[in-house]
């Protein structure tokens, strides 16, 4: 097989960023972070504190396979090298659900909704739709033309959007004198322990993408086995504590009693920056619109070489011109327009069924029980590899798994056991069907064709170079 992708070209730097921009910390306090507070009210700081302290070790997972396992099939190639190419298969069938979904629904109809609620008069379908096409063809195109012209794009966006955030946030928390309180970080202002638990379904998918922006860049990254780890802790330690810093500024400013009416407000955020500095509010809409766009950059770089690598497979029934690489620009460019295609699609559906905002945190709370999956089964086959290899440790590769395991499985639980009225409740059982039906269909692929399901997700790029 020739070998396509660009061998050690990006740097650990360039794959922060790269993950900064899944992390849109901007048009998270825009759009995200609204769906924690419709849960959490003037809890959401603790919220988000909770969602970080448990994505870490949700994150250790990627961590630890990441000095073994190196491919653009991240997660996919993870459960295949532990548990082999039929557990692969049915990773790759919940990640494909979980890719498209969370593509089309932060970044094609957030962004929508946030451009359309900054003046309600254009809020209608004949405004946002072409706002989603725009969104989804301008990411395409980043990622038709290379990393590297991405991750520029995410360096000089990304540096600027974390300053105004704090900037603004700091002379909000300055002003509020004392009003400021650490009361927020208890549950003082939210209605008991299971509010706050179903809060953390986007407390913590705030962070989810991460580890995945990352380690599908691992066949291109420069000494991916040291680098990949460097990324992935900076970039959810950096993202945390801005996302949190935020959320506190948010909650103070608006007032922590007050926080049902900062999820019915439009663009609360805007309007609270707003009310300290026009300048601010200006540039919070600028950032936050680049926030959103670069969130569609990095998940388009990531899901085209994780659907390449489906592809290269010859999983999931998707024909072998998907595995093309471009010839100049060495990107998985058939992948991409496939997921610009079905991304944009699903989106416009929900969009227009149930509103922008409501359709896109729709599709958010459905796409995360087959994310919260993904993270579950590479870290049961965490062990397994590294047991195999002779390298097994007990408290990185069984003890920080299962915790993170634990808190996933406790959320979905939750959500179960305490749904919240339709269409919420219609997500959550849609989300969790997903599931058995990913198992139903890498079965029928396992009769159809067996062998490539069986090796399945066994491309690395420490195998291709010998070591």
């Amino acid at each position: 097989m020739e070998y396509g992708l660009k061998r050690n070209y990006v740097s650990s730097f360039r794959l922060i960023w790269q993950a900064m921009g899944t992390l849109s910390v901007a048009a998270d306090a825009a759009y995200l972070l609204v769906g924690v507070v419709e849960f959490a009210l003037g809890a959401t700081p603790l919220s988000l504190f909770l969602g970080v302290i448990g994505y870490l070790f949700i994150m250790n997972t990627g961590y630890q396979f990441s000095k073994h396992v190196n491919s653009a099939g991240s997660y996919y190639t993870f459960a295949g090298k532990g548990l082999g190419g039929i557990v692969g298969t049915f990773q790759a069938w919940n990640m494909a659900f979980y890719g498209i979904l969370g593509y089309g629904s932060f970044g094609f109809l957030g962004l929508a909704s946030f451009i359309t609620l900054i003046d309600p008069k254009y809020s209608g379908a004949l405004f946002w739709v072409p706002i989603a096409f725009v969104a989804a063809l301008i990411s395409f195109l980043f990622t038709y033309r290379g990393i590297k012209i991405s991750t520029d794009y995410q360096i000089a966006g990304g540096v600027i959007e974390v300053l105004v955030l704090i900037i603004g946030s700091l002379i909000i928390i300055i002003n509020a004198g004392k009003l400021n309180t650490l009361y927020v970080f208890t549950l003082k202002y939210v209605s008991g322990y299971s509010q706050l638990i179903f809060s953390m379904i986007y407390s913590t998918t705030l962070y989810f993408g991460t580890t995945v922006s990352i380690t599908a860049l691992g066949e291109e990254a420069r000494e991916p086995e040291k680098n990949i780890k460097r990324a992935l802790l900076a970039t959810t330690i950096l993202a945390g504590l801005t996302l949190i810093f935020v959320s506190y500024a948010f909650t103070i400013g608006w007032g922590p009693a007050n926080m049902e009416s900062f999820f019915h407000s439009q663009d609360p955020g805007v309007i609270l920056f707003k009310r300290y500095s026009y300048i601010l509010y200006i540039a919070l809409i600028l950032v936050t619109i680049n926030s959103f766009m670069g969130y569609n950059i990095s998940v388009s770089n990531a899901d085209s070489r994780i659907f390449y690598s489906f592809a290269r497979d010859g999983i999931l029934f998707l024909p072998n011109r998907v595995a093309k690489i471009h010839e100049r620009y060495r990107t998985p460019h058939i992948a991409a327009l496939i997921i610009f295609i079905l991304s944009f699609l699903i989106a416009i559906f929900f969009g227009l069924r149930y509103g922008p905002v409501a359709g896109g945190l729709l599709m958010l709370l459905i796409n995360s029980y087959a994310a919260y999956t993904e993270h579950i089964v590479a870290s049961i086959a965490l062990p397994f590899l590294t047991h195999r290899r002779g390298e097994f440790k007990l408290i990185q590769h069984v003890v920080i798994p299962v915790i993170g395991m634990a808190i996933l499985l406790i959320i979905m639980i939750s959500t179960l056991i305490t749904p919240e009225p339709y269409p919420e409740n219609f997500a959550v059982y849609f989300g969790v069907s997903w599931i058995p039906i990913s198992g139903l269909l890498t079965f029928i692929e396992y009769k159809i064709h067996p062998g490539k399901v069986k090796k399945a997700a066994q491309f690395t790029i420490e195998e291709i170079e010998g070591k």
